[in-house]
């Protein structure tokens, strides 16, 4: 019996070419990722996919406890964005591709988060809807440097421009953080299409509709909500919860 319920669903954008965002599952194991690639073209869609499988497959080379160690994390999330650098740098017309990144990485009910870009993690525990991670955007971080208000870095300009992504430069650190899951809580891993759809409060909402639901019903409903919007990104999601 796998240890975690769970589901994802993916859409494209009304109007777009290309679905550029990625997103695996492994219930058994407990490992959930999302990641929306850049590039166009076919760029996008390939790093999103590449660094999402090597990232996964570095995970089923280890045993649980192994897979949280932060220094085997670090070191997958750089195989993931050299192997990523890798495609750009064998084909001119892929150069410049890139991909965000934010997994969850659970043996048992503790957890690691690893984070790189815009995509977002959060927690829904007990009717409340928590953000696990920051955005790597040059609005978030003029935010923190206190040089925009809130309402200011959510209308910038630069509020979609990442500051860190895999495939952009040599060496990319994450962010990583420790998770401890109840029974009751659900985790919500978005590209950032869904977070421009449905603002926190709307999303919050939406899952404390469907708590008592299954993991596929709840993920639908987000998703029709999402697209109801008329994006102008693809739309990416994935709801994990212990199973039991």
């Amino acid at each position: 019996m796998s240890q975690f319920e769970c589901f994802a669903l993916s859409e494209q954008g009304p109007g777009l070419e290309t679905n550029d965002d990625f997103a695996a599952l492994d219930a058994e194991r407990g490992i959930f990722i999302v990641a929306d690639g850049m590039g166009g073209r076919p760029g996008g869609a390939r790093a999103s996919s590449v660094a999402v499988n090597s990232f996964l497959e570095q995970m089923h080379s280890l045993d649980g406890p192994a897979r949280l160690e932060e220094s085997v994390l670090r070191r997958a999330l750089a195989r993931a964005n050299s192997e990523v650098r890798s495609i750009g740098a064998a084909d001119p017309l892929l150069s410049g591709l890139g991909t965000t990144l934010s997994a969850v990485v659970m043996n048992g009910a503790q957890g690691k988060l690893v984070h790189v870009g815009d995509s977002r993690i959060y927690l829904f525990r007990d009717g409340e809807l928590r953000q696990l991670t920051r955005d790597h955007t040059l609005a978030a971080e003029l935010l923190e440097r206190k040089h925009v208000s809130p309402e200011g870095a959510r209308r910038h300009p630069l509020r979609h421009v990442l500051s860190r992504s895999l495939g952009s430069q040599d060496v990319v650190e994450p962010d990583l953080g420790d998770l401890v899951l109840t029974r009751s809580d659900w985790l919500i891993l978005a590209t950032d299409g869904l977070t421009k759809a449905l603002a926190p409060e709307r999303l919050r909402h939406l899952l404390a509709a469907g708590t008592a639901e299954n993991a596929e019903t709840v993920c639908r409903e987000v998703m029709k909500a999402a697209i109801s919007q008329n994006p102008d990104d693809n739309v990416t999601l994935a709801v994990a919860r212990l199973a039991g």
